[in-house]
């Protein structure tokens, strides 16, 4: 394969797609690349109320900002904080859940970190 594969964009499977939208576009003010009735694509990121395409896996999604404090006042106004901001050896996180129970984290990355960046 002289190809690379490059990364797409993780789909979140959700009850109802319209209040999930709501949470994506007016809390976390995500910008709506594609839409379809059942399915809804952000940058790298989607929603959709069909079915998996294989088994349940659990998973962690992460959003990068570059002022933490500010995206948390922010936030705390408008979902519920199911993780408070704490100090990791890579930067500073926090954590809201969006309207199916998921949990979305917000990370702003240190500047200096303890892991070595590869080519």
């Amino acid at each position: 394969m002289n190809e690379k594969p490059k990364f797409g964009f993780v789909v979140e499977y959700v009850k109802d797609i319209n209040i999930a939208k709501k949470f994506y576009v007016e809390t976390m003010n995500l910008d709506i690349q594609r839409e379809h009735p059942n399915y809804i694509q952000f940058d790298t990121f989607a929603i959709a109320t069909d079915e998996p395409m294989g088994a349940e896996t659990k998973q962690e999604i992460y959003w990068l900002v570059n002022d933490i404090d500010n995206v948390f006042d922010f936030l705390s106004q408008k979902a519920e904080i199911c993780l408070a901001i704490q100090e990791v050896p890579f930067g500073k996180v926090f954590g809201v859940r969006d309207p199916d129970g998921f949990p979305c984290y917000i990370l702003e990355l240190a500047t200096k970190r303890p892991s070595k960046k590869i080519s």
